[in-house]
């Protein structure tokens, strides 16, 4: 019964959530699931490894998908190579067991929510 609970009440917030808030949730799930596949692997649970880097790999690509190229001008070239970079070192990673190209992932992700965390509380101190 919780898990069905916990699992409504994150359907609720999404459903609620500004776009802002939306992309940190990206990025966060994104950031979970590199650990969980280091842990796996750590753990040779291949299964647990190649479930979360290919949900690690569909978050890269809605994050892709909600690129707005004309009104994003430089900004979203600069995020869509590094959204590509991201997907090419997860491959590297899964394919040669690199985690450093792992971790090169997970410092990218994670600089760029901190940096959209920024933006996201700054318009919601504006806004409120």
């Amino acid at each position: 019964m919780y898990s069905h609970m916990a699992s409504l009440y994150k359907q609720q917030e999404i459903q609620t959530a500004s776009p802002g808030k939306i992309v940190l949730m990206l990025y966060d799930g994104a950031l979970k699931n590199l650990s969980l596949a280091e842990q796996a692997d750590q753990q040779q649970d291949y299964f647990q490894k190649t479930e979360s880097l290919g949900k690690v790999r569909s978050i890269i690509v809605e994050l892709l998908n909600t690129l707005d190229m004309k009104q994003g001008g430089e900004i979203a070239h600069q995020l869509q190579s590094l959204y590509v970079y991201s997907l090419n070192q997860l491959m590297t990673a899964d394919i040669n067991q690199d985690f450093d190209a792992l971790r090169n992932v997970y410092s990218v992700l994670n600089e760029l929510r901190e940096a959209f965390a920024i933006i996201v509380n700054n318009r919601e101190v504006k806004a409120g």
